[in-house]
């Protein structure tokens, strides 16, 4: 798709603003990171008592650090520690994919009706809680360039981002509860379709998880920034589970249908919120009253700068939703395109799409690795300079990995969704493509997610937005689904 040539090239950009080679941006991330701990952490105490112990408790890093750090060059090793953190990310994003399968599945034995209603919703919760996947990433990075200056801090960035992911969660549903039948209605089921009775009941069922949806991204995005996913991968273990143990349950014996399929997903995402309640309350990390810290024997309170704190999760986490909403915007405008030009294009487009898709999860863990060990280097450039090296390298490998085995699979997959000979041979068309572009998405990525991992949220926001503009430009001239797609 032309967004990630375009979004590619404003990574470039990036990469060329701080100098004309990877030391350049190493040292330009360095500077941000510093940037981080320097807003973050103000002076601690005004003045130190004679029985305050002589190492400080705060260490602040600075830019002479950061040049000392470059004189004396150190071999780094990041395979393990990229497979530690990218194996158990790429299990947990599965889930989510393997929720919509599951419902897909069990609503299929329903009826043609109810299959149809449940496509309308899944697009209506995609758009309203994939929006704010961005959180995980704003989060992930705040977490962990907080949590190079101080333990306190990283636990105050998780508990404020917390209670954010809440607020929007209620926000959410409100909305939902208020505008569901216009939403409906946008997808084209009015309230006289024989689609509204089942829609409207999956609607008004599966809204009441908004706030445990938005609280899971934010805590998910907590722990990565930890550099622990497997946490993440259990709660998401414990969603598929209770989801595939209440699907059939709720829908058949019970006779609920498609109200049981929304039900059962509901129930499974409070009980993957319960699993990052519990690790969360067991690492003291959950929102409460602020409580006054005294320091060395000290009155003087810790000096968080709250508002600070706060004003930057707001910047990092609006910038993030802008750069998601434009890739949304991307997609939505693809389909819409595809859709005008015949039921043929618009169904290629939508396998073409899911398989795109689950190949982009699978290069995605690696952007999981290569966010957290970049907030967790920035202090230091030669590891900087190591990681941007190596990880480009990594990108590289998995994208052509990816390019193999898309062009072995496009031989036989498009008789595997479909028998329409029209269909099968507008996706004989895309496979070519999908494979070739394999290599660039790896790329873009892992270097968006270095990025991210180095706070360059508002450069992130714009370089997506202009290359979706520029990208619905190109889209104007589509004539056929290969267009769309070249």
């Amino acid at each position: 798709i032309s967004c990630l040539y375009f979004r590619a090239l404003a990574l470039v950009i990036c990469l060329l603003s701080g100098g004309r080679n990877v030391d350049a941006f190493a040292r330009s991330t360095a500077g941000v990171a510093v940037e981080w701990r320097r807003q973050t952490s103000q002076t601690r105490i005004s003045s130190a008592s004679s029985r305050a112990p002589s190492r400080p408790m705060y260490t602040t890093t600075t830019a002479a650090s950061v040049d000392d750090a470059d004189s004396q060059p150190i071999k780094y090793r990041w395979t393990r520690p990229t497979l530690d953190i990218a194996v158990p990310a790429l299990i947990g994003m599965m889930a989510d994919p393997l929720l919509s399968l599951m419902d897909t599945a069990f609503v299929g034995r329903v009826g043609a009706i109810e299959l149809a209603s449940l496509g309308a919703c899944t697009s209506i919760f995609h758009l309203a809680f994939h929006a704010f996947r961005a959180t995980t990433t704003a989060t992930t990075s705040l977490v962990s360039s907080a949590l190079q200056s101080s333990p306190e801090e990283a636990k105050e960035v998780t508990q404020l981002s917390l209670s954010l992911g809440i607020v929007m969660g209620f926000s959410v549903l409100i909305g939902l509860r208020a505008t569901g039948t216009w939403c409906l209605g946008t997808m084209g089921i009015s309230q006289t379709s024989p689609l509204f009775p089942p829609a409207h009941a999956y609607l008004n069922t599966r809204l009441w998880a908004a706030p445990p949806v938005l609280g899971i991204v934010v805590a998910e995005g907590a722990f990565r920034g930890y550099a622990n996913t497997r946490i993440p991968l259990i709660a998401s273990c414990v969603a598929a589970l209770i989801n595939l143990v209440l699907d059939p349950i709720l829908m058949f014996p019970l006779g609920l249908g498609v109200t049981g399929a929304a039900a059962a997903t509901a129930l499974s995402q409070f009980g993957a919120a319960a699993v990052y309640a519990f690790f969360l309350n067991k690492k003291k990390m959950l929102p409460s009253r602020r409580k006054k810290i005294v320091l060395y024997g000290s009155k003087t309170t810790t000096s968080f700068n709250r508002i600070q704190v706060i004003r930057t999760i707001l910047g990092a986490n609006i910038a993030m939703f802008a750069k998601q909403g434009s890739l949304l915007l991307a997609w939505a405008y693809a389909t819409s395109k595809a859709t005008r030009l015949g039921a043929a294009h618009v169904a290629a487009h939508q396998v073409a799409l899911s398989f795109w898709l689950v190949f982009a999860l699978l290069l995605d863990g690696a952007a999981v690795s290569a966010q957290v060990l970049m907030s967790k280097s920035t202090a230091n450039l030669n590891k900087i300079r190591s990681l941007s090296k190596y990880m480009t390298k990594f990108a590289v490998a998995q994208g052509v990995a990816s390019t193999m085995l898309i062009t072995v699979l496009g031989t036989f997959v498009p008789e595997l969704f479909t028998k329409d000979v029209v269909i099968q041979r507008f996706l004989h068309q895309l496979m070519p493509h999908l494979a070739a572009q394999q290599v660039l998405i790896s790329l873009t990525f892992v270097l968006e997610s270095m990025a991210a991992g180095a706070n360059q949220f508002n450069l992130l926001a714009a370089g997506t937005t202009l290359s979706t503009l520029l990208s619905v430009l190109l889209l104007k001239g589509a004539t056929d689904v290969t267009s769309i797609w070249s």
